[in-house]
Formats: C-alpha cells, structure tokens, sequence
C-alpha cells in the first residue's frame, strides 16, 4: 500500500465534445488509469449519493420483470460479445453512467425508451434528461443459445443493482453473485453497500472472445476504480484489476465478496413446506492455503453466525457447488445443480489475513444469506491507495492439486443434544489404492476435547471415492465444532472438513435484507 500521487486530469482532449446520435462523444486515450484518477478525487470529496428516479421505484417485482430489451436493438451483434442494457426501476433506481470506448473516442450512452418492450401505461412520459441504465449484460455467439426451456443462454455476465455482478459457464445457469466491496456486514453499524456509479465497456475487435470493462465505484467511506478482463467459456475468467481510497476508517473490510444462497441440503432437517430434498446455490466454503485445504459445509442457521479463519498465505477460497444431480435437487425450474461455483484466485501476494464467512438465517429461497471475503490484516488507512489484483473463475471448482475433495455430507441431525451419525463422501484418484492397500486413515478432531466419538469406519464405495462414517455425541449446550481429514503415512490427501453442529434453536423468522443484487 502507499499514496498514489495525482494522475491529474490532463488527458490529451483531441476534439470538442458533440453530441451525435445519442451519445456524448469525447476524444482522448482513456484507461485504468484514468478511472484511478477519478476514484483519488472523488476519495476527496464529501460523499454524494447517486440520485433516485423516485417515480419508477414503486414498480413491483413482476412489473419490472415484464420490461424486457429489444433483442434488434443489441450493441455490436456481429461481434462474439455484444451488450444488452437494463431499465431502470423496482430496487434499480440509481442509474449508471455508461460509456462505450472505442476507435479513441468515449461515446457516452444516454437511456432510450425505444430499445425496452414497455407495458402500456407502466412507465412514466418523461424521465430526467440525466438518467441513465439500471445496468448491462455481455452476451456470447459461442453460448449457442436454443428455444429449450433448460437450455442455457447466450447470458455471460451481468453487472446490476449495487456493485453486483454476476457470470456463469456457457451449460449453467445464473446462482451467486460478486461484490466489489463489503463494508461493515457484520458490525455496531449498518451495513454500507457501495455503488458502481459509471462504467466503461472497451468494444472488442470483431474475432475478440474478451471484453474490458472499467467501473467507477462510490460510497460514503470509500471509492474505487476497476478493471474487468472478461473471457467467456465453459468457465468464465474475470481478471480483476482494483484500486480503492478511503475517506474514513471501517469496521470491517471486506475484500473480493462473494454472495450466495443456502436454505438446506439432505443433511438438513428438511421444513414441512418444501417437497425438494435440496435447496441452495451453494453447498461450502473452499478455503486454500500453503499448506492446506478447507471444506466447510454451509448451514441456515438459526443465528447469525461468522466464522474467522486466519491465514498467512492465501491461494484461493470461494463458494462451490458440487453436488450435480438432478435428483438430489428436483427443481426442472430453478436447476440448482446448474448453478456455477466461484472461485476466486490472487495475483500476487494479499499478504496476511483472514479468510471471512457469514452464514444469515433465511425462511425462504429467495435470499442471499451466505457471504465469504478477505479481510486484510492491516486495514489501509484513509488517504491512502489500497491496491489488488485477483481472477474470479466461475465454474471454478477449486485449486487443481492431487488432495481428495470431499463431495458429499450426510448428517442424521444437525443440532447438539443427541448423538448425531455422519457419513462424509471423498473423491480422489489414490484412494482406491490407498484403501485396497490399507494405507488410509482418519483423522478426527472437535472443539470440545473429550467428546465422544464412535462407529468410526472408512470403506471404499467406488474406485476413486471412499466414506468416513462415525457417530459423535454432541451432548454439549453449546455449539460443537468437528473436523476430519484422510491422511496415509502421516500425512494429509484430502481437504479438511469442516463442520459445525449448532444449539437446536426455533427457526429466525426475519432475515436482515441484502441491498441491491442482480
């Protein structure tokens, strides 16, 4: 970290601006480091937040939802990545300054209603001369959309609502979403939700399949400035280039946030209500350090929990979806077997910190209440530059190493006061091996040292997976803490599960609300 002296706004302006087919044009050379320049002297002045079009914001759910982009209207067709625009209205009311660069010029793009299929009678005549999009989606000729209703679409990524934004493999479907900063989500204060207030999208050459994508970030404690390299495929690579200044201090500093949604799983005690056996984007959290892999099966629990796990020296972490089969799901609408797991990978070193988890009781499917991020060890300091450098892979399912992942969690209850049974499911090439040669073991270890723990039994299932099964009387009135890991001569092949059982409790009924999202 360190201040960044002023880049200054000296840019080399070759033309007057003009306006010309409704879009602001001004020509100069634009790039990340000019968005750094406006994120230092926006970081200087007192916050100011984007204004509201009051008039569309009472539009509900469904309303919005019946407003739908013009497919004609579509900005570079012919192109393999092409943009398609949203509305504002509903939760989107705080428009978005976007701008198109290209052959040397910044084309500003002002909002049209004649590229938006508009229910008679939903929308308001006359709109402020300033509004803007609620937000944009890239789209790629090689998705190979078709009609078939659980097909994918030609949908890569969506920036929406906030600083959210969202991407999926060309065979899934939409599920979590990425922040650009988490400020104080579990603090004495409310949270902050930063706002992405302008963005400028680089036309690629007409063979590119990458896209770059600047941002212009805002808050009352902090601004940004981004850069997105987006390259679709069966993943989807976004390298993210940021630098962030802060106006004051904050409780907790949320680096790289993930947000997701789990409700239960088949070790979940299942509510009466829903017949699925399953509900969730997201089934753990995967946490890579130099020296160790970490499995933590996510719950909804009856509390807000967080959970801090320091690390010196990170590789990765994210929120993944293992579990692909449909029948373990049995949703044909929502498909959350097809919903893509992000992982997210540092470029260079973060140096030390804590890896950060928080899991928010929810009563439905329709929230997000599971969030990860890094926390720095030493926060930046307001008036400084706090740089970082990291790639989100979507479709990720982790870092590729020789360990054994676990791949399945089966619990009989899933709360102290009763003894509860476990059968933990690990896949890896040398397992099959290992056990045939009677080289493997289990290593088990809980919070509470001395609690019972029985019917301890590892058995091969297939030729690459075996099942740790054992019994563990959780008697205690507190929450219990267990992990297990495979090990052969001593040391670790597989990733370290990590499970909590918690305190039975009766259900939360109110779920504290997430701002803005895709």
């Amino acid at each position: 970290m360190g201040r960044i002296r002023g880049t200054g706004w000296g840019w080399a302006i070759m033309a007057a601006v003009v306006l010309a087919g409704g879009a602001l044009t001004t020509a100069y050379a634009f790039d990340y480091a000019d968005v750094v320049g406006k994120a230092q002297q926006l970081a200087a002045r007192p916050f100011k937040p984007q204004p509201r079009i009051a008039q569309l914001a009472g539009l509900t759910y469904d309303e919005y939802r019946s407003i739908h982009f013009r497919p004609t209207a579509t900005l570079w067709p012919r192109r393999h990545l092409h943009l398609q625009f949203f509305a504002p209205g509903y939760r989107f009311v705080r428009t978005v300054s976007i701008s198109v660069l290209a052959a040397g010029h910044v084309h500003r793009l002002r909002f049209r209603r004649s590229l938006f299929h508009i229910p008679p009678g939903l929308y308001p005549h006359r709109l402020p001369r300033s509004v803007g999009y609620a937000g944009f989606r890239v789209l790629s000729n090689s998705y190979h959309p078709d009609r078939s209703p659980v097909a994918p679409n030609s949908q890569v990524i969506v920036f929406l609502g906030a600083s959210y934004f969202r991407a999926k493999g060309s065979h899934e479907q939409f599920g979590l979403s990425a922040r650009a900063l988490a400020l104080d989500t579990i603090a004495p204060r409310p949270e902050e939700f930063p706002h992405f207030i302008a963005f400028w999208i680089r036309r690629p050459a007409r063979r590119a399949h990458a896209l770059t994508v600047f941002a212009l970030l805002n808050s009352p404690s902090a601004t940004g400035a981004f850069r997105f390299r987006i390259r679709p495929g069966r993943a989807v690579h976004v390298r993210v280039r940021a630098t962030f200044f802060f106006r004051r201090r904050v409780y907790e500093l949320g680096i790289a946030p993930l947000s997701s949604m789990y409700m239960y799983d088949l070790c979940d005690r299942r509510p009466w209500a829903y017949p699925r056996p399953a509900i969730h984007d997201s089934e753990g959290f995967l946490l890579a350090s130099r020296h160790a892999v970490r499995w933590r099966q996510l719950a909804n629990p009856a509390r807000v929990h967080q959970f801090v796990f320091p690390v010196r020296h990170l590789r990765g972490f994210g929120l993944i979806q293992r579990d692909r089969d449909f029948f373990d799901y049995e949703s044909v609408s929502m498909r959350y077997q097809g919903r893509p797991s992000v992982w997210i990978r540092p470029r260079g070193a973060w140096g030390p910190g804590a890896a950060t988890l928080v899991e928010i009781p929810t009563p439905n499917e329709t929230n997000d209440n599971i969030a990860a991020f890094w926390q720095p060890a030493h926060p930046p300091s307001p008036g400084h530059a706090y740089r970082l450098r990291y790639t989100l892979i979507w479709n990720g399912s982790g870092p590729r190493e020789s360990r054994a992942q676990v791949v399945r969690t089966r619990a009989s209850e899933r709360c102290v006061g009763r003894p509860v049974r476990f059968a933990i499911d690990f896949q890896g090439t040398r397992l099959g091996r290992l056990i045939a040669a009677r080289r493997l073991a289990a290593r088990l270890r809980t919070t509470a040292p001395g609690t019972p723990i029985s019917h301890v039994r590892l058995r091969a299932v297939a030729h690459d997976r075996v099942r740790l099964s054992f019994t563990v009387a959780a008697h205690r009135p507190r929450a219990l803490r267990i992990r297990a890991v495979l090990i052969a001569g001593g040391r670790p092949v597989s990733e370290v599960w990590d499970y909590v059982v918690a305190r039975e409790e009766p259900p939360m009924q109110v779920l504290r609300r997430t701002q803005g999202g895709a």
